[in-house]
């Protein structure tokens, strides 16, 4: 009898790209892409990984048998839309502070459901555009006391701003570099929540586009 194979995160990485595949193509809706990738990354056998494929493939072993193409050389990948970013990993960070001093959250991380960023008589900085989100909807709890916070965000993704600033500033504005209205946002974007306060401080949310400086 041969024993079951645990899965890999490579394995498990491969199952959700799938999944974002099928879901760009219109074959799940949010929710379904939701509790699929949750599944996937809970799962503890190689096995299990094909249920959550098994009406979206003719073959769901092809998925994990077919290799990433390359990237040509002098050719940087293409980076990815919101819906993409959206992994459902589990973890991720949760916090980022700046006493007298700075911080910053770039590049590509894994950010929690639920982020908080403070920042007292210092500076953070936290770059959503090419991070990982672990849920569809993003709760980033920003507090600015004699501080400043920068949040960046893709231009894809909805936003929802219920932060207040006292003898401060509390703000959404658009990038030069930013091409699509928030009227234009597909309903299913990502939705990114903003709560807090900048107490003689600042936070600024600032949409972008993907690269820009």
């Amino acid at each position: 009898m041969n024993a079951r194979i645990r899965a890999s995160d490579g394995d498990r990485e491969r199952a959700v790209t799938a999944l974002n595949q099928a879901f760009s193509q219109g074959q799940l809706d949010y929710a379904e892409f939701d509790e699929r990738t949750r599944q996937i990354w809970a799962t503890k056998y190689q096995d299990e990984l094909l249920e959550p494929l098994a009406d979206l493939f003719p073959d769901p072993l092809r998925v994990f048998s077919e290799r990433t193409p390359a990237v040509r050389p002098g050719h940087a990948p293409q980076t990815r839309p919101s819906h993409l970013q959206v992994t459902g990993e589990p973890g991720g960070d949760s916090f980022s502070f700046a006493v007298m001093g700075g911080s910053e959250r770039t590049g590509d991380w894994l950010c929690a459901p639920t982020h908080t960023s403070l920042a007292i008589m210092g500076g953070t900085e936290v770059d959503l555009r090419e991070a990982r989100l672990g849920a569809r909807e993003t709760v980033i709890n920003a507090v600015a006391i004699m501080g400043g916070i920068e949040i960046v965000v893709p231009e894809d993704v909805h936003i929802v701003s219920d932060g207040v600033g006292i003898m401060g500033g509390f703000g959404v504005s658009d990038d030069k570099s930013v091409t699509l209205r928030r009227e234009d946002i597909p309903a299913g974007a990502p939705v990114i929540r903003f709560r807090g306060v900048a107490l003689m401080g600042g936070v600024g949310v600032t949409r972008k586009a993907r690269g820009a400086k």
